[in-house]
């Protein structure tokens, strides 16, 4: 009797988690579109809800120990929320796309709180009602730049200011050959001056440390003039405070007679339009651009524009006329603008490649653009032919009108899933087929989680930082995995696993398998790999149900009743945080009444079995 109990334990065990690397198999040959994946997962997260309630819930009251059920699940959902949290942290929020949904949804929560303390630390915003605040954080964008960056140059235009979450940023003096100016350090503004007076940079800012930055734009700000006027009167106070008129004096050579024109036209034109006039003008050509916008080679992605982004985008170009034989870049220099030629001849010479015909562009063609997306070395020299003007987009604005434009962030997929790109990363900057492959698909990825394009050149290093990944995603999967194999190992103790819970498990595995080896699939991992932890995890399940059989084998019923009770405390945590979220975000309205089905399929075999 002794025995059987913990081979049935085992079995059963087996036969739950056996739908794991079924569901593994079935996504090495099928791809569900989103809204069949979306009803498998809420059929599957009905069906275990079902089972649940009847099958422990149930039993565990009709045993008379309420307080042993509302206890244990407690506990098993707070310590449930604990491991996976710091599994999570770990890098397991990767296992599957329902864990990497609430983590970062978590994480935005986070964000959200400790930007809003964060401003209130910051001399511009400081003073200002926790609403106001609120407000600015939901508008800031994060952005993460590696050491060496550079944010802007002199002469670029002012259209964010910057807080540093993490990191140092170094600004440096074009007037005194770039030496250090000043090092801003997390919850330190900077960029703020040349934003508040409309006027181009006069400094460069570079990233001595790797950095999160927090970024306010100039429209996202003129939005909230519109509907606050406590930060429109912090404004017009800012704008006449001695150290905006210094600024203007020293770094853009205005008379004070200019400077006092200015803020008296500025402080007009912020009561009538809830806009700032630009002290110093920054030539654009917007007009000009705007004609040519559609037409540009070689980066196509401004086709797929509406009007209105190609105005934002505009607003942040600089136009500039260079003689013949002026140099834009050469092999090992950093790419961080996106060259488009107004007028004139760039020659692309490919040192590497001398036998190679010189490439000459002309009006209306783009350059650098590969290695521009991909945050990549130049690997060419670029020159001027004749006397060419050009326009500049700077990397930073690009980074942000990413996560602000969803037609820009359509077109620069289907740009990054252009051969050419992967070609580029393997000929020009030498990385494997494999490496290549990967990272284009960490592109899309970050794109979909809204988050900035990762630099090609630090790709490899990204990947040794996080080489406990797998292993975290592996715990993750045995953890989710755990509350069921003790259930059927406490269970079995003083009733047969029903067939009710049997079948609910084993349909909630079936899509949690197939959706997660889809998405370990995206994070590079191998088949072979996919196949074997889904394999061990089953085995594992089964080990453990036939652990708990014996461990449990001689405890009181009411111990009993606690652990069935802390093991579906979990599971309905899980079911909640996870299953249903994704399924709704990925099919919406279909959730409901699949959820209500695999309830019911539940019910049915209940009453037949």
């Amino acid at each position: 009797m002794f025995q059987s109990i913990w081979v049935n334990a085992l079995i059963a065990g087996i036969i739950s988690a056996f739908s794991m690397p079924l569901g593994s198999l079935t996504a090495l040959v099928w791809t569900p579109k989103k809204r069949i994946l979306a009803f498998l997962m809420a059929f599957g997260a009905g069906a275990l809800l079902a089972a649940l309630v009847i099958d422990l819930v149930g039993s565990t009251r009709e045993k008379g120990h309420l307080l042993e059920l509302v206890i244990g699940s407690i506990l098993g959902s707070l310590f449930f929320i604990f491991v996976n949290q710091t599994v999570n942290n770990a890098g397991g929020f990767l296992r599957k796309p329902s864990t990497t949904l609430a983590h970062l949804t978590e994480q935005e929560r986070c964000r959200f709180t400790q930007s809003s303390s964060r401003l209130k630390r910051i001399g511009l915003f400081q003073g200002l009602s926790h609403a106001l605040r609120k407000q600015i954080a939901q508008v800031l964008l994060v952005g993460n730049y590696p050491q060496e960056t550079i944010l802007y140059r002199q002469g670029d235009p002012s259209e964010s200011l910057y807080i540093v979450k993490q990191g140092k940023v170094g600004l440096l003096d074009p007037q005194t050959n770039l030496t250090a100016l000043k090092t801003i350090e997390v919850n330190e503004i900077f960029g703020h001056l040349a934003f508040l007076t409309g006027s181009p940079h006069q400094t460069m800012a570079v990233v001595k440390e790797n950095c999160q930055l927090e970024i306010l734009h100039r429209s996202d700000f003129e939005e909230l003039l519109e509907v606050s006027p406590e930060l429109l009167k912090r404004t017009e106070q800012t704008l006449q405070q001695e150290n905006i008129k210094d600024y203007l004096y020293q770094r853009h050579g205005l008379s004070l007679e200019q400077i006092k024109d200015w803020v008296t036209l500025s402080l007009r034109m912020l009561q009538e339009q809830r806009k700032i006039e630009s002290a110093v003008k920054i030539v654009q050509k917007k007009t000009d651009f705007l004609n040519l916008a559609r037409r540009i080679r070689r980066f196509p992605v401004f086709s797929y524009l509406p009007q209105e982004d190609l105005e934002n985008i505009a607003d942040r170009l600089v136009y500039r006329e260079r003689s013949g034989g002026h140099v834009f870049f050469q092999p090992g220099d950093f790419s961080d603008r996106l060259y488009i030629i107004a007028h004139g001849e760039v020659e692309i010479v490919y040192p590497s490649h001398l036998q190679k015909a010189p490439l000459v562009l002309t009006c209306a063609d783009s350059f650098g653009e590969l290695s521009f997306v991909t945050g990549a070395f130049h690997t060419v020299t670029a020159i001027a032919k004749i006397d060419v003007g050009v326009w500049t987009f700077r990397k930073q604005d690009f980074g942000e009108m990413l996560q602000q434009s969803t037609h820009l962030e359509k077109g620069v997929k289907q740009f990054l899933e252009q051969p050419k790109l992967k070609d580029y990363l393997e000929t020009r900057q030498q990385f494997e087929s494999t490496k290549a492959a990967e990272w284009v698909e960490q592109a899309l990825n970050s794109m979909n989680s809204s988050q900035l394009i990762p630099s090609a050149t630090r790709m490899t290093s990204m990947m040794s930082e996080h080489k406990d990944v797998p292993m975290a995603i592996w715990l993750g999967l045995l953890m989710d995995g755990i509350p069921e194999a003790l259930t059927i190992g406490a269970h079995i103790i003083t009733n047969p696993v029903s067939p009710s819970l049997l079948a609910g498990l084993f349909i909630s595995n079936y899509p949690e398998a197939l959706s997660s080896s889809e998405g370990m699939r995206q994070q590079g991992f191998s088949i072979p790999r996919i196949l074997m932890m889904w394999t061990s995890i089953m085995i594992i399940t089964g080990i453990l149900a036939a652990v708990g059989s014996l461990v449990f084998a001689d405890v009181p019923e009411s111990i009993i009743s606690l652990l069935e009770s802390m093991a579906a405390g979990a599971m309905l945590t899980v079911i909640s945080e996870t299953m249903l979220p994704e399924a709704y975000a990925k099919g919406g309205s279909i959730v409901g009444i699949s959820t209500l089905l695999g309830f019911l399929i539940i019910i049915i075999i209940k009453s037949v079995v």
